[in-house]
């Protein structure tokens, strides 16, 4: 069964997720993708490097035509209302928008006012979801043998702003990670998690990183927040260390989602050191999305 709409986590079913990361390791492994004659768009009115480009590398090497718009330099600052843009997108025959937004559950509001006929994947929304991040996640750490339901996966950092710490927390819960330990100043705690999430709460960095299998650091959203941090502080505090991933188990590996603030949230020695995945996570991200295009335009 394609997807027509992938918004979030709870749009998935288990054979659909089972199936994209499955997939996802299968193309890093050389598999032949499957070649499709569609047209994509990548509507990005957010800043983006990883996120837009291996949208645009995915889609290219499936074969599909892709149309880039700039958000900002849309009609849109004209006037016209994002349901519009699509459907005249559409009506020129993209079957695929790929939309990033800083409005927090703006695909969820314009889901059924799609015309019909037009697939969409949330590439980020505000503070809301990045369905697609939390499937590359899960695909990297799959390809590399992590058991999820012995594992302990700690996220660190600006969870309150986080679309990937919530997308990640609902499809760990669903991969049968038990241990989800959520780590960062009291104010930057999520106010709520996934509905039918378990996660335990640390106080700090360290007693989090006890017997960690997986620490994911977060990128500190300061475009997001107030100012007045005092991010020495911080880094003492909370920023992933040399030191500090010893007391985590010898093999824990190390993820962010970039882009990576070095010296705030991570050391330059970490983020390139061997337990890093950051770059893998890059690698996995075209495979991943293109696994994505093959379940929506099958």
């Amino acid at each position: 069964m394609s997807l027509n709409a992938l918004i979030d986590i709870d749009a998935l079913s288990d054979q659909h997720i089972e199936r994209i990361i499955d997939r996802s390791v299968a193309l890093l492994n050389g598999a032949e993708p499957l070649i499709r004659s569609h047209i994509m768009a990548n509507l990005f009115f957010e800043p983006s490097t990883r996120t837009r480009t291996s949208f645009e590398i995915a889609a290219r090497r499936l074969g599909l035509t892709v149309i880039n718009m700039d958000g900002p330099r849309s009609s849109m600052t004209k006037g016209e209302s994002l349901i519009d843009t699509l459907a005249t997108l559409h009506a020129m025959g993209v079957e695929l928008a790929v939309l990033r937004h800083g409005q927090t559950g703006i695909c969820h509001e314009i889901l059924n006012h799609l015309p019909d006929g037009l697939a969409l994947i949330n590439a980020g929304d505000g503070c809301g979801n990045h369905p697609t991040q939390a499937l590359l996640d899960a695909a990297t750490l799959t390809s590399l043998g992590v058991a999820f339901r012995d594992a302990k996966i700690v996220i660190v950092g600006d969870l309150r702003h986080s679309r990937v710490a919530r997308s990640n927390m609902a499809l760990l819960s669903r991969l049968g990670v038990g241990n989800i330990t959520l780590a960062a100043p009291e104010p930057w705690l999520p106010e709520t998690v996934p509905d039918g999430v378990m996660v335990s709460q640390s106080s700090t960095l360290d007693d989090a990183l006890d017997d960690a299998d997986v620490v994911m650091m977060l990128r500190v959203q300061q475009e997001r927040m107030d100012e007045g941090v005092d991010w020495a502080a911080y880094h003492a505090d909370w920023g992933l260390t040399t030191q500090r991933l010893t007391r985590a188990k010898p093999d824990c590996w190390v993820m962010h989602p970039g882009p990576m603030n070095r010296g705030i949230e991570i050391t330059d020695e970490v983020a390139g050191g061997a337990q890093s995945l950051v770059l893998k996570q890059v690698q996995m991200s075209v495979c991943t999305r293109m696994a994505i295009f093959e379940s929506m335009l099958a």
